[in-house]
């Protein structure tokens, strides 16, 4: 049991505990002693064992002297001179033997405490390092969670000031647009007259357009004329060429046979006449076909010039055309279209006296609502928006009509209505207008009257044949 501490002194003397270094010291000592008593006991042990008639001993100690000294180990030598037990030395072997005895089991005793005391000690240590470097580890966490608050903290005061001087410069660009707003409604004004005048411009080039057009259909008809006859002319003339081909050939073979039959010389020499009498009247009528030929080739280049001419103010009236398809569609920027008539949603709200000079403002009058239709179109395209229509009884109570603020074919009684149920009530006494109410979901049961200085938006309406 010794020897087996032994084994395990170089694994308990490495620990380094300072706490318990005092403990480590003592089971190092005691295991020593253990080493050097074991020893001893095996030897006397083993002597008796193999000398059982021992009758003296004697410790050869010049022997021991002379031997070199090894870290626990002691040489014993035993002489068989005399009987050990009547000795004094005998007695104090046993008695040295039974201490060693005592000694080892003390020994071992200890080294089982100590063992489960540094076992416990060690455990303790394991957790202590282990909360110490949980805590350490919280603390670099908490260390960094401190960080990033204070970065975003710098973080949100730098956005604070960015988005002030932002706001600065937003309020700068306000004033700014305000003044330019005030600028474009004049220009804006200014355009509207000159597109009246460019309308006036655009009418008077349209009637001078229809009357070249109608000098361009008649030049066409002429033009196709002379084109036939010129085709027919052109046909005869092919065939009095194949015909003055043909007669070539005949005079070649005449004149072989002249060559030939000299007795025939005469009839061939009538014959030549003949030809010849031909031959002149065809250059009569190849020179006629020239000069005709020429007349047409005359005409064809004065029908090319007009055509080229009729072009190029074609291509003019198509340009000016664009210009003003583009005036019309800036002038109706924020209209939609419905039909023929054209429509304008507010973005604001006004009373119904304030709307209706904005769209006289406009060149348009307030909405009056003549089908079904319209009534589902205007309702939809409001959407969530309560609007005014051009539907009052402010000239008789109860009395309801529209208003004819230049509305082309419009009554100003109503044929169909599409009041609430319930409405008109006039409930506070001085409901002289209507409006689209959104309260109800039938689009065709919207109608309300309310008083002509709540405020609230409108719609404008003005026909296409106005633009």
């Amino acid at each position: 049991m010794c020897s087996g501490l032994d084994k395990k002194k170089p694994h308990n003397s490495n620990l380094t505990f300072r706490a318990h270094s005092v403990h480590l010291v003592t089971l190092d000592i005691f295991t020593h002693q253990c080493n050097i008593f074991g020893r001893i006991s095996f030897q006397l042990s083993k002597t008796v064992v193999e000398n059982p008639t021992m009758q003296t001993m004697d410790i050869d100690k010049d022997t021991y002297a002379n031997k070199p000294r090894k870290k626990d180990y002691i040489g014993v030598t035993f002489s068989a001179n005399f009987q050990w037990w009547k000795r004094p030395s005998g007695v104090a072997a046993v008695c040295l033997g039974l201490l060693c005895v005592l000694l080892l089991a003390g020994i071992i005793g200890l080294s089982v405490y100590y063992t489960r005391v540094i076992g416990h000690y060690c455990s303790a240590e394991r957790f202590q390092t282990s909360s110490l470097n949980n805590l350490t580890k919280e603390r670099d966490q908490l260390k960094t969670s401190y960080t990033t608050p204070t970065k975003e903290r710098n973080q949100l005061k730098t956005s604070y000031n960015t988005l002030t001087k932002e706001r600065n410069q937003l309020q700068t660009s306000y004033n700014t647009l305000t003044k330019d707003r005030d600028q474009l409604q004049t220009s804006y004004n200014t355009l509207t007259k000159e597109r009246d005048q460019l309308q006036n411009s655009y009418n008077t080039l349209t009637k001078e357009r229809d009357q070249l057009q109608t000098r361009y259909n008649t030049l066409t008809k002429e033009r196709d004329q002379l084109q036939t006859s010129y085709n027919t002319l052109t046909k005869e003339r092919d065939q009095l060429q194949t015909s003055s081909n043909t007669l070539t050939k005949e005079k070649d073979l005449l004149q072989t046979s002249y060559n030939t039959l000299t007795k025939e010389r005469d009839q061939l020499q009538t014959s030549s006449n003949t030809l010849t009498k031909e031959r002149d009247q065809l250059q009569t009528s190849s020179n006629t076909l020239t000069k005709e030929k020429d007349q047409l080739q005359t005409s064809y280049n004065t029908l090319t010039k007009e055509r080229d001419q009729l072009q190029t103010s074609y291509n003019n009236l198509t340009e000016e055309r664009d210009h003003l398809k583009e005036e019309l569609n800036k002038q109706s920027c924020g209209w939609k279209k419905f039909k023929s008539s054209l429509y304008y949603l507010s973005t604001e709200k006004k009373s119904w006296t304030e709307s209706r000079q904005d769209c006289l403002g406009r060149g348009a009058h307030l909405v009056i609502i003549n089908s079904k239709e319209e009534q589902e179109f205007i309702h939809e395209w409001s959407g969530c928006l309560e609007i005014y229509l051009g539907f009052h009884d402010t000239n008789t109570e109860g009395v309801w009509e529209w208003i004819n603020d230049g509305a082309l074919d419009q009554s100003s009684a109503p044929v169909t209505t599409y009041w609430r149920d319930g409405e008109p009530n006039d409930a506070n006494q001085g409901e002289d207008c209507a409006h689209l109410s959104k309260m109800a979901s039938d689009p065709l049961k919207s109608w309300n009257d309310v008083p002509c200085t709540m405020n609230k938006h409108w719609m404008c309406e003005k026909t296409t044949s106005t633009l």
